[in-house]
């Protein structure tokens, strides 16, 4: 019964994520017929600077949230779908383990999934990163079902450490 409520939330989020997030990718050796749309907008709360912009197959969306995190979507969805979110903090972080950044991960997903009912989808994003961290290594990609993957990184500075989740499907 579990598994079969697993196959069914992948599915679920599967769909979510073709829908919500408006990415196809289109046949080998054929002019793309889907371009990269914005998942979020201009006015949404707690949403201080906003802006999206797209050349081809490729966009980035910037968002200055009211929590201090920049952060900055990068899409390709031609032949490919990928989806890279980055969340930008200002201060030094090298000395948190793994497991905060891939905890954090989800926490990011839950937030974003709050800004407006639009996006209450991305909180199955959160919920996939959850069951499946004790699986996940920083920096390696993980199949959550055939042909979709998540990977959680970092890069952190003295001044500044970056999240990225990436989300791409084959």
């Amino acid at each position: 019964m579990h598994v079969l409520n697993q196959t069914m939330k992948f599915f679920l989020i599967l769909s979510g994520f073709v829908v919500v997030f408006g990415t196809h990718a289109c046949q080998t050796n054929q002019k793309c017929k889907y371009k990269p749309e914005p998942i979020f907008e201009k006015g949404l709360p707690r949403v201080v600077q906003y802006n999206f912009e797209k050349n081809g197959t490729q966009s980035l969306e910037s968002l200055l949230l009211d929590s201090g995190v920049l952060l900055e979507i990068g899409q390709d969805v031609c032949n490919s779908t990928k989806q890279e979110y980055r969340f930008i903090v200002q201060g030094d972080y090298s000395q948190f383990p793994d497991s905060l950044w891939m905890k954090e991960a989800g926490k990011q997903m839950v937030y974003l999934s709050a800004l407006s009912p639009k996006h209450a989808s991305l909180k199955a994003w959160a919920d996939v990163l959850e069951a499946s961290r004790p699986q996940m290594k920083i920096g390696e990609d993980f199949e959550v079902q055939a042909g979709i993957k998540v990977r959680v990184d970092k890069v952190i500075s003295s001044d500044q450490s970056t999240l990225i989740l990436l989300f791409s499907q084959d």
